[in-house]
């Protein structure tokens, strides 16, 4: 009986104790299977380490680098007209004789405008990254740092193309430097931080999240910014933004409007890459190319027959360019550069700009549907930038009256003694010439990739141009560029 009893106590431990491990192995299976989404989406993410963000981040990252970040005050001298004397008109003892000199006599007075802005230390030496705007033309610079101490700045260098200028200053001792991170790694939704004068309320931190990437507000070639929520105001320009692990990925520069909550900042790496020039030349030796390019439109990816709207469109080849001694043609269309896809045409000014002059390059093109490499060796940017300020974008179509270029009418517009083309006279309201955008006194160069001899030869193509989208070429004032018209079947 005893045995019995104690086999009987010894099965039920052991089935005690076979339903306890099935248990934890079924609850060890259900949080594996619960961790491994997050699991999957770690992986998906980028390879930047992670930091556990706590109620003290941003408080440890806004006290670890407002000591890098300096306001600056400006003044620059300007001039300005007022009235000689409030008491003109007893400049003549009786008020009367000529209305001429009983009028006030505007007279030129110059006083000091002043101005704020915001920047930061990268160097221990003390030299300090800030916006161009915020220093130029100005007469005197002062910098206050965290504890109050000011210094008279000098400029070392500025780059008004991106919008950046190094000043420096000498504290005569080494200074607290912000640590520059990589803005390539930015996410769309990182924390990030501003700290800045905005209003000359000094050292300002805000807080917000990057709204987007490579951001174009108008600002010229180089016009790839950082959008953020993190308030931004006037006074903010030059100041750091910063991620959560302390580091500077953007300088603030712009705001849509006030009380917005969109701000744009210049990507660190832009700044990087030109600081060198900058200290050396205190301005910035770019590479040039020398062709005016423009975005690939639906209208031009119809026309070229291209399986992506991707690549910069050739719309002129400048004389005795890189380009031309490539063998660049009007109408190639460029989806490779130095060994990096072209997405779009605002991306490759950037491209060219970030490599040293003389360097040999190879590029890939679309030329009449087929794809063909060239090697182009860049040279120094032209001082005056004519080359990347000639930019257009419009074309013609049907609806126009157009003649030969006359010898007269080539001196009258200063066209080049041999410019081939027709120009137009007349412009029929709603045409598909008025339609693209084609207006009185353009020339129209080439039909497609035809070159337009004179005005019979132009309305030969015209006729021989079956219904669709089809690539015009004109010149105007100067500039050259595509446009295309859409013909309808009639």
């Amino acid at each position: 009986m005893r045995k019995a009893t104690a086999i009987y106590i010894v099965g039920v431990l052991i089935a005690c104790a076979f339903m306890v491990g099935f248990w934890m192995a079924s609850r060890d299976a259900v949080s594996v299977r619960a961790a491994a989404p997050s699991e999957a989406l770690a992986q998906t993410t980028d390879s930047a380490p992670e930091l556990a963000m706590t109620p003290h981040t941003f408080r440890d990252v806004a006290k670890r680098v407002s000591p890098a970040v300096v306001s600056i005050t400006f003044r620059k001298a300007v001039k300005t007209s007022r009235t000689s004397s409030p008491f003109w008109f007893f400049q003549d003892q009786f008020g009367f004789g000529r209305p001429g000199r009983r009028q006030r006599q505007p007279k030129e007075q110059e006083h000091w405008s002043t101005g704020g802005g915001t920047g930061f230390i990268i160097d221990k030496s003390g030299l300090i990254l800030t916006n161009n705007h915020v220093v130029a033309d100005a007469d005197e610079i002062d910098v206050k740092l965290l504890d109050d101490r000011e210094y008279r700045a000098e400029v070392v260098g500025r780059d008004p193309q991106t919008d950046v200028a190094l000043i420096r200053i000498d504290a005569g001792e080494d200074l607290p430097v912000a640590a520059l991170g990589d803005s390539s790694k930015l996410q769309v939704g990182d924390w990030v931080l501003a700290i800045g004068n905005p209003f000359g309320y000094d050292h300002s931190v805000t807080v917000g999240v990057v709204s987007a990437k490579g951001r174009q507000i108008g600002a010229g070639n180089y016009d790839r910014f950082i959008q953020t929520d993190a308030s931004i105001n006037p006074g903010n320009s030059g100041g750091p933004l910063i991620n959560i692990y302390g580091e500077v990925i953007g300088i603030n520069t712009a705001i849509a409007g006030l009380r917005t909550g969109i701000g744009f900042a210049v990507p660190i790496n832009m700044a990087t890459a030109i600081i060198p020039d900058l200290k050396e030349h205190g301005e910035v030796i770019r590479a040039w190319l020398g062709v005016m390019i423009q975005p690939i439109t639906p209208d031009f990816q119809e026309s070229l027959n291209l399986e992506k709207r991707e690549g910069a469109l050739v719309s002129e080849v400048v004389a005795d360019s890189p380009a031309e001694e490539a063998g660049l043609e009007i109408g190639d269309v460029i989806i490779e550069f130095d060994g990096q896809p072209v997405k779009s045409s605002q991306q490759l000014p950037e491209m060219v700009s970030l490599l040293p002059v003389g360097k040999k390059v190879k590029l890939q093109v679309i030329r009449d549907g087929k794809t063909k490499k060239l090697r182009a060796k860049l040279a120094q940017k032209p001082s005056s930038e004519v080359a990347e300020k000639r930019e257009g974008k419009e074309r013609e179509g049907l609806g126009l009256t157009v003649r030969d270029l006359s010898p007269e009418t080539i001196k009258r517009f200063g066209l080049p003694v041999n410019m081939q083309g027709a120009i137009v006279t007349d412009v029929r309201f709603k045409s598909p010439a008025e339609r693209a955008g084609i207006k009185e006194s353009d020339i129209i160069l080439k039909i497609g990739w035809k070159q337009v001899k004179d005005a019979n030869h132009f309305y030969r193509l015209i006729a021989e141009l079956e219904p669709g989208t089809h690539l015009v070429l004109i010149y105007r004032a100067g500039n050259q560029f595509f446009v295309t018209v859409d013909i309808k079947d009639e």
